[in-house]
């Protein structure tokens, strides 16, 4: 084997072991994802905060919490009250 190939060879036992470090604190921090996002629902659905401190706590934005919540089933703090055009009725108030 010349210089050259053990050179190559050692470029890619490097590119390997780096690449691997890097898959597995890739899945850590999927961990850590899923599990901060599971804390952020329990928070919410026990209504123990809002939405508001909850996105000063945590590193996400105030619209990403509330996708979190949404898909993490946490009902609304306030019902809808606008009616969008589109599905009201004919004759109701608000057409």
């Amino acid at each position: 084997m010349t210089s050259t190939e053990r050179a190559q060879q050692a470029a890619r036992d490097q590119l390997a072991e780096l690449s691997a470090a890097y898959a597995e604190a890739e899945s850590k921090l999927e961990a850590a994802r899923e599990a901060l996002n599971d804390g952020i629902v329990v928070v919410l659905k026990a209504r123990m905060l809002g939405p508001s401190e909850v996105t000063r706590i945590v590193p996400y934005e105030r619209q990403h919490v509330g996708r979190i919540a949404k898909a993490g089933g946490v009902p609304p703090l306030r019902e809808r009250t606008v009616v969008s055009a589109k599905t009201a009725t004919p004759g109701s108030p608000s057409a």
